[in-house]
C-alpha cells in the first residue's frame, strides 16, 4: 500500500559552501508550489551570468519520513541526454566522432537501408525518426520518416548515440561521460549508480498524491543492479546491461537496460547548474536545427526558445514519479534547475520557471 501524503511544513536549505549569490526571493513561494501539487521534494539552483550558484532542498527526500538536503541525490531522468551530448561534442571537438558520418559505420544496429543513413546530427536533434522507446522482444528499430526531415523525440536515439560513443571510445559511455563532463564540471555528487555496499542520500519517487512508489527510483535501481553484473554499474558493457535485463525476465531492449543513458544518471540541483555553466563552453547545443513547433527548435543537444530578442535552451525530464526541467537565458548564462520527486513536479517546475525568469514559455504549453 502506498504511503499516505503528509507534506507538513517545508524549509528552504541552502547548500553548505555554495557560492555567495543570495537565495532568490523568485523561489520563495516553492513550499506553497510543492504543498499544492502534493509534491514531497525538491532540490533546486540558480545559476547567475558571473556563474555564481545558489543552490538548496525543499522538503522530504522520501514523504513523511527523510528529509532532503542539498546533497540528496535525484533522477535526472531526461536531464541526462545534455550531459551525454555534451561528452559527444567534446569528441566531435577532437575529432573521434563526426556529426554527419553514418552511425552505422561503427555500430550495427538496423537492417532497414534508409535507418542506417542516421548519423549523430540527427540524433542529438531528434530527427532520426527512431521511436521514444521498444518494449517488445524482436521489434526492429526503424526511422518512421527520412532522418533529418522533422521531428520525433528518442530516447532510444540517445542510447544509440551511447553506443556510438562506446563504439568509438573503447570504454563505456559512463566512463567517457565522467572523464569528460562529470570531472571537469565538478559535478562530485553526480552518478549513475551506487555500489552494494554504499548507501547515499537519495531522492524516492511518489506519485501524484504524494505516496511513496515503492518499487520505483533507488528501489527499482538497486532491483535491476542486483540482477546484473557484481561490476559498478558504470563499468557495465551492452552484454552486460542485457544479461541483467533478461534475468528480470524483460526483452533485451534499451528501455530495460541500465545503466540508461537517455535518463539514467543521479545527480543534484547543485552539480547540474554547474554543469550548465560548463557546458555553455559547447556553443553547437544551441544550433537550430530541429523545427519543433511555432518559437520551438531542437539544437544539438537541447530544446531551445526563441521570444522577442531572448533566447532559451531548456529540457525536461519525466521518469515514474519524478519531473525536473532546466532553463538557460542563452544571452546572460543565467539559469534555474528544479528536480523534484513526485509525479506532479511540473506543476511545481513551471511555476519556479516562469516566476524567475518572469515569462511565460511556449514549451510548457507544448508539452504532452
Amino acid at each position: 500500500m502506498l504511503a499516505a501524503p503528509c507534506l507538513g511544513t517545508l524549509a528552504i536549505t541552502v547548500a553548505a559552501g555554495a557560492a555567495t549569490a543570495k537565495t532568490p526571493g523568485t523561489l520563495a513561494n516553492l513550499p506553497t508550489w510543492m504543498d499544492l501539487a502534493s509534491v514531497p521534494g525538491a532540490s533546486w539552483a540558480m545559476l547567475d551570468g558571473s556563474g555564481a550558484i545558489s543552490s538548496g532542498a525543499v522538503g522530504y527526500a522520501k514523504a513523511n519520513t527523510v528529509l532532503a538536503t542539498p546533497e540528496t541525490l535525484f533522477e535526472a531522468a531526461s536531464l541526462s541526454k545534455v550531459v551525454l551530448a555534451v561528452a559527444v561534442h567534446d569528441m566531435v571537438r577532437e575529432g573521434s566522432i563526426d556529426l554527419d558520418r553514418p552511425v552505422a559505420e561503427h555500430v550495427a544496429f538496423t537492417e532497414d537501408a534508409a535507418t542506417r543513413s542516421i548519423t549523430p546530427r540527427h540524433l542529438l536533434s531528434h530527427s532520426s525518426g527512431l521511436p521514444n522507446w521498444r518494449d517488445e522482444a524482436g521489434e526492429p528499430l526503424t526511422s518512421a520518416f527520412a532522418p533529418g526531415t522533422r521531428f520525433r523525440y528518442s530516447g532510444e536515439g540517445f542510447v544509440l548515440l551511447g553506443r556510438l560513443v562506446e563504439a568509438v571510445s573503447g570504454q563505456t559511455a559512463t566512463q567517457v561521460v565522467e572523464t569528460r563532463v562529470l570531472r571537469p564540471a565538478r559535478m562530485g555528487r553526480s552518478t549513475y549508480g551506487w555500489v552494494r555496499e554504499a548507501q547515499p542520500a537519495v531522492a524516492w519517487a511518489h506519485d501524484g498524491g504524494g505516496g511513496v512508489l515503492v518499487d520505483k527510483g533507488p528501489a527499482g535501481y538497486v532491483m535491476r543492479r542486483d540482477a546484473g553484473s557484481p561490476k559498478p554499474v558504470d563499468r557495465w558493457t551492452l552484454a552486460d546491461r542485457e544479461k541483467a535485463a533478461i534475468a528480470l525476465g524483460k526483452p533485451a531492449m534499451p528501455i530495460f537496460m541500465m545503466p540508461n543513458m537517455a535518463a539514467g544518471l543521479w545527480t543534484t540541483a547543485s552539480d547540474y547548474a554547474r554543469f550548465l555553466a560548463f557546458a555553455q563552453r559547447y556553443p553547437a547545443l544551441s544550433t537550430r536545427t530541429t523545427r519543433v513547433k511555432g518559437t520551438l527548435d531542437w539544437g544539438l543537444g537541447w530544446g531551445m526558445e526563441s521570444g522577442g530578442e531572448r533566447r532559451f535552451a531548456w529540457h525536461w525530464g519525466a521518469n515514474d514519479g519524478v519531473a525536473n526541467l532546466f532553463v538557460v537565458d542563452l544571452a546572460s548564462g543565467a539559469a534555474v534547475v528544479v528536480l523534484t520527486n513526485g509525479d506532479a513536479g511540473r506543476k511545481v517546475y513551471e511555476r519556479a520557471a516562469r516566476t524567475v525568469f518572469a515569462r511565460e514559455f511556449d514549451a510548457f504549453a507544448w508539452l504532452q
